[in-house]
């Protein structure tokens, strides 16, 4: 039927505003005013309705006409008239000049946090009106029940109106069919709605307003879904996706109240607007930028060290920096006490959170014992932590631990992406592991910002992933662009497998996800658990990397299932000229001899003047190889950037003449081929 230049009650019609699920809604002039037209359908009007002007819907319809704010549509009038011999019911409402949420979407697809933040307040201001309206007796409250984009109206000036509050109350949803006119509205249903729509309050439109935020902000529903039957499943049983997941640069705020909003059960969703409206104004702290240090480092990881830095940092005057686990705590009382007084010392604490992964975190004491270790023997799996909540408070745990142990340096949590311990039903785990570690950092960054005694500390980013990561351009690149955003001050990167094995394809990858990395934010980037190509490294302009003194200089998944102090017939020495730690037999060092005798011996303070078996004592091993390492590191520091790779080749070019002199005697071709590749690489890398 076409009303257009009709006049109905007053009302002159004319134009064609839409056509929704229940009615269609027109233009009209009255008295020089503009107003919108409801004309609802008859079959979808409840019977109660109409039946006259004595009855509960008439009282529901007087009620929100009476409710005010500059946020929502005002109600004018409404009544029922016959037209061709038929009842017709009308709804008239103030009218909107411009456009609404859902139109704005489709133009944009999305929008910027302040875009939305800023029409999300508006929504609240007119939401809250609602919520407090007067009904009767001194109760008070109207509950939207279909708030949505396409009710969410906004006028030329970028104004918020929203329109349709109380409109359920008027329509029978029994009368409703199977064609799709109900699956507008269900994406933005909460929960309990879903269940039973009539015992709901003012806590389920709390709910659709943050599927509302969340659509803005992601420009996607918070589940993915192919029918209405699955979409209606996961909002009563499955978590929403997190907005992260969508779109990385969401603050960590905002994230967490729009999750608070989606809670499942309304108890553990704001209470109220002005409860969420206190979280929105709540200030978010962002420190004064920092100025970072680039310049190359070498980050010792400690484990037995204690004697072997009471003898070295007295003759050390520079600054020293280590990494000490969190799990050592009590094992390694001495070596923490030594590293706590010593002022020279920069400490970053790990926190081993990728150990607790793995269920033999529970065969390991200093780890049982940490306050984040779960109590139950049971290893970390991501949906330990799948709520905000848990997430917030397990942060919390790991940063008080640091900060206990004097970190200089905070570490956010983090965890081996790869783990190969995890459910294999699981669609994503490496997507899994990946985007709790993204959580975990921003709830660090915010918790580090929002705590007075911690402000002043740096945060490092810890990254943890599988080499192949690494050969993959789309992983790469995510990587980049997930954790260049954050408000962290560094990285540090593990990447298993990277040694000497190691092909061209994914050194050259590796190396250039680093430097990209630090080039890309300007902070130091660290290199976790590297051997002697962390020199080449610093070379191609990556800030430092981590080793333990002879020792722990790679990193692959099954160390940190089960890290021991390594024992072996073995001692490993420092060979600078070769760019390798080797092997020497203590009972039978003929081997450290015959290497001597060929390319020289080392006259470091440690080793100057001593016989082989006192060269090659493990105290001796550790006190040459800082030594050494410290010294080349502080040659690269006082060279020119563009000269370092030169320097660097000059270094493998070294190593491979003198690894010539000791074949076939010491060693075989096979040895040292990754100096070729080596080589390769970093000529590429110029």
């Amino acid at each position: 039927m076409n009303l257009i230049g009709k006049t109905v009650n007053g009302y002159a019609i004319i134009d064609f505003v839409n056509d929704g699920g229940f009615g269609v809604v027109y233009k009209a002039k009255k008295d020089a005013a503009f107003y919108a037209l409801k004309l609802f359908r008859e079959a979808y009007v409840l019977k109660e309705y109409r039946r006259g002007t004595d009855n509960r819907i008439q009282r529901e319809i007087d009620i929100i006409k009476s409710v005010k704010d500059k946020n929502l549509v005002q109600y004018v009038d409404n009544f029922i008239i016959d037209i061709d011999g038929s009842k017709h019911h009308f709804l008239v409402m103030e009218f909107v000049e411009g456009t609404n949420l859902r139109e704005l979407l489709e133009e944009k697809e999305k929008l910027s946090e302040k875009e939305a933040l800023g029409f999300f307040c508006q929504m609240m201001d007119g939401i809250e009106a609602l919520h407090h309206a007067a009904v009767s007796n001194g109760v008070s409250g109207v509950v939207h029940r279909d708030l949505k984009p396409e009710n969410i109206l906004i006028d030329g000036e970028g104004k918020i109106k929203i329109s349709d509050f109380g409109i359920s109350k008027i329509i029978d949803y029994t009368s409703l069919t199977s064609t799709g006119d109900f699956v507008g509205t269900s994406p933005y249903m909460s929960p309990e709605q879903i269940v039973d729509s009539k015992h709901i309050d003012r806590r389920s439109d709390i709910y659709t307003l943050g599927v509302v935020l969340y659509e803005m902000l992601t420009g996607q529903l918070p589940y993915d879904f192919q029918s209405e039957p699955e979409l209606i499943d996961k909002i009563k049983n499955e978590p929403a996706i997190p907005p992260r997941r969508r779109i990385t640069e969401i603050t960590n705020t905002t994230e967490n109240i729009i999750l608070q909003c989606l809670e499942k059960y309304a108890y553990e969703r704001f209470i109220n607007i002005a409860q969420l409206r206190e979280s929105l104004k709540k200030e978010r702290v962002v420190l004064t930028k920092r100025e970072y240090d680039l310049s190359p480092r070498f980050i010792l990881r400690l484990y037995d060290d204690k004697s072997t830095l009471e003898k070295f940092l007295p003759a050390h005057k520079e600054k020293f920096f280590v990494e000490f686990p969190a799990n050592l705590a009590d094992h390694q009382k001495g070596l923490l006490k030594l590293i706590r007084e010593n002022k020279n010392v920069c400490k970053i604490i790990d926190p081993a959170t990728m150990r607790l992964a793995y269920d033999t975190f529970s065969d390991v004491e200093g780890l049982k014992k940490l306050s984040y270790a779960r109590g139950d023997f049971q290893p970390i799996t991501p949906d330990n932590l799948k709520s905000y909540k848990e997430q917030k408070e397990y942060v919390k745990k790991v940063i008080d631990t640091e900060k206990a142990l004097d970190a200089d340096i905070l570490l956010a949590p983090f965890h081996y992406t790869h783990n190969s311990s995890v459910s294999l039903t699981t669609v994503n785990p490496h997507a899994e592991w990946f985007d709790l570690d993204v959580k975990l950092l921003k709830e660090a960054v915010d918790y580090r910002n929002e705590t007075k005694d911690l402000q002043k500390k740096p945060i490092y980013a810890g990254i943890c992933i599988h080499h192949s990561s690494l050969n993959n351009d789309r992983e790469r690149k995510h990587i980049l662009n997930t954790f260049s955003i954050f408000d962290c001050d560094g990285y540090i990167v593990y990447v298993d497998c990277i040694d000497e094995n190691s092909s061209r394809s994914t050194l050259f990858n590796y190396i250039s996800l680093l430097r990209e990395l630090q080039s890309n934010t300007g902070k130091p980037v660290v290199a976790g658990r590297v051997n002697g190509i962390g020199l080449g490294l610093m070379c191609a302009g990556v800030a430092g990397f981590t080793s333990g003194a002879a020792r722990f200089d790679t990193f692959s998944e099954d160390l940190y299932s089960e890290e021991k102090a390594p024992f072996n017939m073995y001692e490993r020495y420092y060979y600078p000229s070769l760019l390798k730690l080797v092997p020497i037999l203590r009972k039978d060092p003929g081997k450290f001899d015959l290497i001597k005798e060929r390319i020289g011996v080392c006259d470091c303070k440690y080793c100057g003047g001593k016989n082989t078996q006192e060269s090659i004592l493990t105290a001796n091993t550790k006190l040459h190889f800082l030594e050494i390492r410290l010294n080349e590191v502080e040659e690269i520091a006082d060279l020119p950037e563009q000269e370092r790779i030169d320097y660097f080749l000059k270094r493998i070019d070294t190593a491979l003449d003198n690894f010539a002199l000791l074949t076939p005697d010491v060693f075989k071709p096979s040895d040292y081929k990754y100096l070729d590749a080596w080589k390769e690489v970093f000529q590429k890398l110029k």
